[in-house]
């Protein structure tokens, strides 16, 4: 009995020592401690203009058999509640193919090409209440499975983004999310050329995304067996959006061009009917030390109702809409950014700066500040 008894816990410990090495790996501590001094538009009250963020990220990784790799990441935003802010696990199979799970760092998919005009520091809607319109609604929610793959050298891949729920929270293992609004999401991004080298790179590709709803205007109809039907709530079909990119560098010098298309399926009166815009930048490095940028966008809504914000007998500051022809335009208007950022790195500590002016519909608001100038210093660890 002895006899059998040892030699099940011989054949036990082999086993434990087995799991052991299969899931050895290295285990890494990083931060980042910022504080910064923010100024708006002075119709505003900015109060204290000082900050401060603390986060800190915990990450492994380890080898696989067949010559890949397994990474394993998770940030924690250091405030009072001590909330997990982003985790992340990926699975590099063999250097051209990676699968990988994402619950909020945003690193992957479309959400990862939403803006990529070169700046020194910030894009130039930061600290605005009115942001550029782009992708990233799918890959940016929680719980995004992701798969890329890329060509060695050139970088020629495609990359492909899925979430049961767009807009879900961070889920615990075991658990479920219950109901949400969000829909299924898909997004794709290819990459027709990306080359990154010391002195030379040069990236051109484009990306689309679409939130899958379970109920729609358009659906709705189709099954009634109807052509046409009242549809003021809700959706009138799939929400989708679509965008290319062209960014070079040429030594010192970076830019960058991006144009962004999305149709929220809006179908109330005063709601959007799409959204477009094009941005552009320049960065210029100074050795290994010193950047700037400056930037310009311009983002385009058009309205479901031409006459939104008008009367039809006119007045002071109002255009008159008094039939097709005066209402023909006016469903458009236009948002205008424009920003400079600085940054220079010395070792962990880098200083940092921006200031970004927006001019458009919704920035007039008392609420809505139309500048935002910030100077951060950040030390990482």
């Amino acid at each position: 009995m002895n006899k059998l008894k040892n030699i099940g816990i011989s054949a036990l410990a082999g086993t434990l020592v087995s799991l052991s090495a299969a899931q050895a790996g290295g285990v890494s501590v990083t931060g980042a401690w910022e504080l910064s001094y923010t100024n708006l538009n002075h119709e505003k009250v900015s109060g204290n203009k000082f900050g401060i963020k603390k986060n800190i990220s915990f990450g492994a990784s380890g080898d696989v058999s067949d010559g890949g790799g397994v990474t394993w990441a998770t940030t924690i935003g250091t405030t009072d509640a001590m909330g997990l802010s982003s985790a992340s696990m990926n699975i590099n199979m063999g250097g051209i193919a990676t699968l990988a799970y994402d619950s909020g760092t945003g690193g992957y998919g479309a959400n990862a090409v939403d803006n990529i005009v070169p700046t020194a520091w910030e894009e130039v809607d930061y600290g605005l209440s009115t942001g550029i319109t782009d992708l990233g609604a799918v890959s940016a929610s929680k719980g995004v499975i992701n798969l890329t793959i890329k060509a060695p050298v050139a970088g020629t891949g495609i990359s492909v983004s899925y979430v049961s729920r767009v807009g879900g929270g961070h889920i615990v293992d075991g658990a479920t999310s219950g109901e949400v609004t969000g829909g299924r999401g898909l997004d794709i991004v290819v990459d027709l050329i990306d080359y990154d080298a010391k002195h030379f790179g040069f990236r051109w590709g484009m990306a689309g995304e679409v939130e899958i709803k379970e109920v729609t205007c358009k659906g709705l109809r189709s099954k009634a067996a109807v052509s046409t039907d009242t549809c003021l709530v809700g959706h009138k079909d799939n929400p989708y959006g679509a965008s290319t990119f062209m960014t070079l560098k040429l030594g010192p010098i970076s830019t960058g061009i991006q144009g962004t298309f999305k149709d929220p399926m809006d179908p109330t009166i005063a709601g959007i009917k799409n959204k477009r815009s094009i941005m552009f930048g320049t960065a210029f490095l100074v050795g290994d030390t010193i950047s700037f940028s400056y930037g310009k966008a311009w983002d385009k809504y058009r309205y479901n109702d031409s006459t939104r914000g008008h009367n039809s007998e006119g007045g002071e500051g109002i255009k008159s809409c008094l039939g097709v022809q005066e209402c023909e335009g006016i469903e458009y208007e236009t948002i205008k950014y424009d920003g400079f950022s600085a940054a220079m790195n010395i070792g962990p500590l880098a200083i940092k700066g921006t200031k970004n002016n927006v001019d458009g519909v919704g920035e007039g608001a008392g609420s809505a500040p139309r500048s935002h100038s910030e100077i951060n210093m950040s030390l990482a660890f």
